[in-house]
């Protein structure tokens, strides 16, 4: 018998026939559904600020498993990820792995360039996980999960996410019509050089200045301390300005310069309508975004035009999200998928 992929059914979703030719059979059936007996779950990982996050998922989205892996200095992340694939692949039957991560990766070879919490440069993070288990991996930026997480519910439209937490990243989501197809474009806003003056902090990528300098959580909590001597975090700083605490509302107030600059420069490069913005940031209350909005609308080069702005919180429960919907695209590119193609081929 034939391993087959889709289900296709007629308009009267009676009558079935089972085939493996999506493009046929969409000229002639109206609705396709996948053959739920042969997908199998696809474990999404998160290598996030202070722990790596591993959730098992079926392709709808429900969490089977979930594991927590704190960053300690005396531990290898990598070899303790490791074990705990194994385990969770020795009880249960996965198709595929999709990882997402801080810092600058190679999407299409599966490498991590650059991350400076986990100490790595150009680790082929692909290469090690698939000789290791022998299935397919799938590497993309933390950011670009985000994208992914916000995918449908913004369907057929063209949007910014503009991430603030310990770095500044943004990756720009276009929504082309007449092939309707998704394109991500990652935008490494956040080196963007803004502070020229002699003392400006070096970045981690080298140049003084950045935005990321200006903006990232730990610059804020470092401000407080030396203007203030207050060894504060971020969320207690929030808190305050919140409550209209005159020094922390004024540091806070001061980041509408940048971030509004962002938001422009994303307006003139990416043309979008619609800004998602995640991170910590937004716990901040009214008094912040309407400021922003209205610094952003009185300076838009087309005045006419409305830049809505969306506020996200940041968690790896989105990364995870969006891993899952990286994971489903890339399907087709999988070991498993290939595997299933050659077993159609076979007939008892």
């Amino acid at each position: 018998m034939k391993t087959y992929l889709f289900k296709a059914y007629d308009k009267d979703r009676k009558k079935v026939t089972l085939t493996l030719d999506f493009e046929n059979s969409k000229e002639f059936y109206r609705y396709l559904k996948i053959n739920r007996e042969i997908i199998k779950n696809i474990l999404t990982i998160y290598f996030g600020l202070d722990k790596v996050v591993l959730s098992l998922m079926d392709v709808d989205g429900n969490e089977k498993k979930g594991f927590n892996l704190l960053v300690e200095e005396n531990i290898s992340i990598l070899k303790a990820t490791k074990k705990i694939i194994r385990d969770i692949l020795s009880e249960n039957e996965v198709m595929l792995i999709s990882i997402g991560m801080n810092g600058i990766v190679d999407s299409e070879k599966g490498i991590a360039k650059i991350s400076t919490y986990y100490h790595w440069k150009n680790i082929n993070l692909k290469e090690i996980f698939e000789e290791e288990f022998g299935i397919s991996v799938f590497l993309e930026n933390g950011v670009n999960m985000i994208a992914y997480s916000q995918i449908e519910e913004h369907q057929n439209e063209s949007f910014a996410i503009l991430n603030i937490e310990n770095g500044v990243g943004s990756t720009i989501v276009r929504y082309d019509r007449e092939k309707n197809q998704i394109n991500l474009e990652t935008k490494e806003i956040g080196h963007i050089p803004f502070d020229f003056s002699e003392n400006s902090l070096i970045c981690v990528c080298g140049n003084k200045g950045c935005v990321e300098t200006i903006m990232a959580n730990w610059r804020i909590e470092e401000k407080i301390k030396k203007n203030y001597g207050l060894d504060l975090t971020y969320e207690e700083i929030l808190k305050k300005a919140n409550k209209n605490e005159k020094m922390f509302r004024k540091e806070i107030m001061d980041m509408i310069t940048p971030l509004s600059s962002l938001i422009l420069w994303l307006d003139i490069l990416g043309g979008v309508e619609k800004i998602i913005i995640t991170g910590k940031i937004t716990y901040l209350e009214d008094f912040f975004w309407k400021e922003l909005r209205r610094v952003i609308k009185n300076n838009l080069l087309i005045k006419e035009k409305e830049i809505e702005i969306i506020k996200r919180e940041y968690s790896e429960n989105i990364i995870l999200k969006g891993a899952l919907r990286y994971g489903i695209d890339n399907f087709i590119n999988s070991k498993y998928f290939k595997s299933i193609m050659k077993e159609s081929e076979k007939v008892e």
